[in-house]
C-alpha cells in the first residue's frame, strides 16, 4: 500500500501547483469517484454436477481527476485552443476468507483477473493523458496517453476499465457533419519493433461516423501480435495426443499475426423504439513457429507439420431492439438481443474461421460482462466453468456462439424497477452433433436514489446444454449489488 500513498501524494502535489498557475481562473477542476461492492453466490460453479457453494464479495472502486479548459497560446483558429488533463485510478479485487486462502481468485475465474495490472484491490492506473483542442487552428480533439476508448458497441476494442495506452485523435469533417477518429494504441508493455519479444501487440483504426435518420459508424481496425500466441485450429490431430508439449490446446503457436477487422455499426432512436446493431469481418494471416520441431506431437507420433501460412475468416454480428409499451398511463419497455460469432470450421484445417479480437468487451470489474448474467456471452467466448483450456471458454471442439435473449421491464412498483430475460445459447460450430451449450432465465431488481446510489438484487438459473456437458447440470448466481458515484 505504500506505493499507492506515493502515487496519491505526488498525484496532491501536482494538482497544489496546477492550481497556482496563471489560468487558474479560466481552467476548471472535476473530481470524479465510483464504488461498486458486490456480494455473490455461485452454485455449481464449475457445470460439472459436483455439490458446489462458492460465495464471495468483489469490490471495484474509481479516483478521477481532471483539469479541464486550460488555455494554450499559439492557436491559430478563430477559437482558442484548450488542453485537458486527466488520471485516474481503478481497484479491484475480493474480501473475505477467499482471498487469503486462494490467493485473488481462484479457478475457474483466473481469467479475468490476468485482465488487470493488479487484482488484490492495491490501485494502478486506468487513465493518465492530455487531451488537446483545436491545436493549430484545426477542429480536432487529439488524446495522448492511457485512455477510456471503446470503438463501435465494443464488439471490436473496448478498454474495460485499464486503459488503452497510445494516440487517438478525433475531428470534424467538412462534408455532412461527418466526424473520422483515428488510434493506435498498444495494450501490451512489450517493444513492438522488437520481433522476438514475447506477447507484443499493437492497434490502430479509423472510424467514420455519418449521422442520417440514424447514426452510421464505418469501422477498420488491424491488429499486429509478435510471439506469445496460439492459433486454435481444428485438423487430424485433434484425434491425438496433445499436438504441442508445453500445452493440451489443439492449435499452432506462432510468431507473428495480423488480423483486420472491419465493420458496420447503426444506431437509431425512433420515437418508442431504439435499435443497435454491429456487423463485422475479420481477416489477415499468421506464421507458425517450426515447422521442424512441430511435425511431431507429444507422443512422437505424426507427421502433422505446422502450414506455413495461417489465414483468418471470421464474421461477427449483434443485433439490439428495444421499445416501450403503455401499461395504465405508464411504461414497459420489452428488448430484443441476438448475437452471433463464427466457429472454427473443422474442415478448413489451415484456417481460423473463428471471430475473436484481442480486447473485444468482455469484463466489468472481476465479473463478465456479456449476454446472460451467469454465462456472461460475447460472440466469441462466455463463462465456461471447467472449460477454461480453450480460448472461448467453451468444451474444447466447440467455437462461436449464438446468443438469443428476450426481455421485459415492468413500470416500476414504489421505485423498485424488474428486469426479467430469458436467454438461449447455442454454439456455431462443433465437431460433434451438439451445439446446445444452454438456456437461463435472469431475475433483477433495482433501486435508485438520484443516479448516485443504487441497489441492485438479482438471480440468474443457467441450464448446461449437451455441447458444455452431456449431463446438462444446473447452476445459480445469486448477486447483492451496492454502487455509488459522484
Amino acid at each position: 500500500m505504500s506505493a499507492s500513498r506515493s502515487v496519491l501524494a505526488r498525484l496532491g502535489g501536482a494538482l497544489a501547483l496546477v492550481s497556482l498557475g496563471p489560468w487558474a481562473l479560466a481552467a476548471s477542476l472535476d473530481v470524479s469517484t465510483a464504488y461498486k461492492l458486490r456480494a455473490i453466490n455461485y452454485r455449481d460453479v464449475e457445470l460439472t454436477e459436483k455439490p458446489s457453494n462458492l460465495s464471495y464479495m468483489s469490490q471495484n472502486a474509481q479516483l478521477g481527476f481532471g483539469v479541464k479548459n486550460i488555455e494554450l497560446t499559439g492557436g491559430a483558429g478563430p477559437e482558442p485552443a484548450t488542453m485537458d488533463m486527466a488520471l485516474s485510478l481503478r481497484a479491484v479485487g475480493l474480501t473475505g476468507p477467499i482471498a487469503a486462502s486462494t490467493g485473488p481468485l481462484g479457478h475457474p475465474f483466473d481469467r479475468i483477473a490476468q485482465f488487470y495490472p493488479n487484482a488484490n484491490f492495491i490501485p494502478f492506473i486506468e487513465n493518465a493523458y492530455v487531451r488537446t483542442h483545436g491545436l493549430f487552428g484545426y477542429p480536432v480533439d487529439l488524446t495522448i496517453g492511457q485512455q477510456p476508448y471503446t470503438v463501435g458497441s465494443g464488439l471490436l476494442l473496448a478498454d474495460d476499465g485499464v486503459g488503452l495506452p497510445g494516440v487517438s485523435a478525433r475531428g470534424a469533417l467538412p462534408w455532412w457533419d461527418m466526424k473520422l477518429d483515428g488510434y493506435v494504441f498498444q495494450p501490451h508493455a512489450a517493444p513492438f519493433n522488437a520481433g522476438n519479444t514475447p506477447g507484443s501487440l499493437m492497434i490502430y483504426g479509423i472510424s467514420l461516423e455519418v449521422p442520417s435518420e440514424g447514426t452510421w459508424q464505418f469501422n477498420e481496425m488491424v491488429e499486429r501480435e509478435m510471439n506469445g500466441q496460439l492459433i486454435e485450429l481444428p485438423s487430424p490431430r485433434a484425434q491425438n495426443a496433445p499436438f504441442y508439449p508445453s500445452s493440451s490446446l489443439n492449435g499452432y503457436p506462432v510468431s507473428k499475426a495480423v488480423r483486420s477487422f472491419t465493420s458496420v455499426h447503426y444506431q437509431i432512436s425512433y420515437g418508442p423504439m431504439f435499435f443497435d446493431g454491429e456487423a463485422a469481418m475479420e481477416k489477415g494471416s499468421a506464421t507458425p513457429i517450426g515447422p521442424g520441431a512441430l511435425c511431431t506431437d507429444a507422443n512422437g507420433a505424426g507427421p502433422f507439420c505446422a502450414p506455413n501460412r495461417i489465414t483468418f475468416n471470421g464474421n461477427a454480428e449483434v443485433l439490439r431492439a428495444k421499445w416501450k409499451i403503455p401499461i395504465k398511463g405508464q411504461d414497459g419497455i420489452a428488448r430484443l438481443t441476438a448475437a452471433r460469432g463464427s466457429g472454427a470450421n473443422v474442415t478448413r484445417p489451415t484456417t481460423d474461421t473463428a471471430f475473436f479480437p484481442s480486447h473485444g468487451h468482455r469484463f466489468d470489474g472481476l465479473e463478465r460482462s456479456g449476454f446472460g448474467d451467469f454465462f456472461q456471452a460475447t460472440p466469441y467466448d462466455a463463462f465456461g466453468g471447467h472449460s477454461t483450456s480453450t480460448a472461448s471458454g467453451l468444451t474444447p471442439g466447440v467455437s462461436g456462439i449464438l446468443s438469443v435473449g428476450i426481455g421485459f421491464t415492468p413500470p416500476a412498483y414504489k421505485g423498485i424497477t424488474f428486469d426479467f430475460d430469458y436467454w438461449l445459447f447455442q454454439a456455431d460450430r462443433s465437431t460433434t452433433a451438439d451445439r446446445n451449450l444452454g438456456h437461463e432465465t435472469d431475475i433483477r431488481a433495482r433501486y435508485g436514489f438520484r443516479d448516485r446510489f443504487n441497489i441492485t438484487a438479482s438471480a440468474a438459473l443457467f441450464s448446461a446444454g449437451t455441447a458444455t456437458n452431456p449431463l446438462r447440470p444446473s447452476a445459480r448466481r445469486y448477486m447483492l449489488e451496492f454502487a455509488g458515484r459522484f
